[in-house]
């Protein structure tokens, strides 16, 4: 693999929306934890959280369970910065991604009723996909990320991500767009996959997706603190803040509609119930025969799965062999639930965890600031890396330069995409990337000009933030 194909696999989405990450997968780990202690495990945790709250970076709840019951609960932070509202042990957070796991019971559910079936293809679904793409397609190929549709980001989706409202209208994006890989040879993680799911349960079962969740999983597990899609007008329910480059927390807002990819408003404890019941209980699915196990594996060592966006990071770390639960959810951004799970897990299994820092992004902007524009192009790698972070150099410039851009910064965001495109000159995302700000600067002429840089490099490159591609072509 070239380095040009490397940057593209590692690069890919830089814009990460609400709904955008989550990993959920069995992970081989030690078999017994390295702490015993309870006590030690609670001051460990209580100290995790602590820090992370002076960073000014962590507002939101914390629920540390063993076999199911609490034995750690924190809540930092405000709910609502304007009325000073704090988070408290009975505030919603938005799940993000981890609604992927509740669409999978869902469509589980259906396959153990024989409603579906697994090998079922996306053809027998009539939901309007082309007959050569659907025949290949089924629904196991879905749930597990191997079907080859792409995510659920064009740019006509972050052109204007609130107008599509519906799963027809999220449908709608990739219908026609060719697959990445032929389905079932790569594994590739889709959000468009889990629109697909709940265009096929809703088809299925003729009822909304909505009213699927309620009745099939809220009220089986009594989660009376658990909501979907979002409500304004919804008790206890916490506003999104994003931890900005400045380290700041900065309101952002509702960013995009709920589906079957990334949603559900709920509180710690019924994130607790929900996978207490899954992996400990039968209400949801039988943990006789095989059908759990195609997605959930009731007898591994670990489970995890992560939510994250604009104002949003949400973690569940589930240590299947030892039964402790560790759930995070948080109204901040930065991936800060998953940086404090992943810690105190880290803790109990083996007495140690990493350094805790400040956000990739927030250091970039605190480097740049001190080094300068010159500097900073030939002198941030080094400093990044002996900082220890491990993030992807490139995407954390991209998230600045973007942030930037958000914020009108024009020559600053010129000067983190510049060195961006230092450091990757063979990656037309890179020249995407400076071509948008100069576009959002209101500088076309210029954004066509450095696009046609990355239409040299690759021609049938298409622009990750515009769908005309600033109107470059190749010559």
């Amino acid at each position: 693999m070239n380095k040009h194909s490397r940057y593209m696999n590692k690069i890919q989405h830089f814009a990460v929306t609400a709904f955008s990450l989550i990993l959920a997968s069995p992970v081989a780990v030690a078999a017994e934890p390295a702490v015993h202690d309870s006590g030690a495990i609670v001051a460990e945790a209580r100290a995790i959280v602590d820090s992370y709250r002076e960073l000014g970076w962590f507002s939101g709840s914390v629920l540390l369970a063993e076999a199911g019951q609490p034995i750690y609960q924190a809540a930092v932070g405000l709910a609502d910065r304007k009325s000073g509202e704090p988070n408290n042990r009975d505030t919603k957070y938005n799940l993000g991604s981890i609604i992927k796991n509740f669409t999978a019971v869902l469509v589980l559910q259906q396959v153990e009723s024989g409603v579906i079936g697994l090998d079922d293809d996306l053809d027998s679904f009539d939901l309007g996909f082309p007959a050569d793409t659907a025949r290949k397609i089924t629904v196991r190929h879905l749930l597990n990320h191997r079907s080859g549709f792409p995510d659920v980001f064009p740019s006509a989706y972050r052109e204007s991500p609130l107008s599509f409202r519906t799963i027809d209208d999220k449908l709608a994006l990739f219908k026609d767009a060719p697959l990445l890989f032929p389905p079932g040879t790569e594994r590739r993680y889709s959000n468009y996959g889990y629109v697909v799911l709940g265009a096929i349960l809703e088809k299925s079962t003729g009822k909304p997706f909505a009213n699927l969740l309620e009745e099939n999983i809220f009220d089986r597990l009594k989660l009376e603190d658990t909501v979907y899609p979002y409500r304004q007008d919804s008790s206890n329910q916490s506003l999104r803040y994003t931890f900005n480059y400045a380290g700041e927390q900065a309101f952002v807002g509702v960013t995009e509609h709920h589906s079957p990819d990334g949603g559900i408003e709920a509180t710690v404890e019924d994130v607790l119930t929900f996978y207490r019941a899954l992996f400990y209980g039968d209400e949801l699915l039988s943990p006789e025969g095989s059908v759990i196990d195609e997605y959930f594996p009731i007898d591994g060592e670990y489970w995890a799965a992560f939510g994250g966006g604009a104002g949003i990071s949400a973690a569940v770390e589930l240590d299947l062999h030892n039964d402790y639960q560790i759930i995070v959810l948080s109204n901040t951004d930065g991936l800060v639930a998953e940086e404090i799970s992943g810690r105190i897990y880290s803790y109990i299994q083996s007495g140690s965890y990493d350094p805790i820092a400040l956000p990739p992004v927030v250091f970039a902007w605190n480097n740049y600031q001190n080094l300068g524009p010159e500097a900073f192009q030939s002198d941030f790698r080094a400093s990044y890396e002996s900082a220890g972070y491990s993030q992807f150099i490139g995407r954390t410039l991209n998230e600045l330069g973007m942030s930037l851009v958000n914020n009108s910064k024009w020559t600053d965001a010129f000067n983190i995409f510049g060195t961006l495109l230092e450091l990757f000159p063979e990656a037309p995302q890179a020249y995407d990337s400076l071509a948008y700000a100069h576009f959002r600067a209101g500088d076309v002429e210029k954004a066509r000009e450095i696009f046609s840089s990355a239409l040299e490099l690759q021609p049938e490159f298409a622009s990750d933030y515009s769908t005309e591609n600033y109107g470059a072509s190749v010559e």
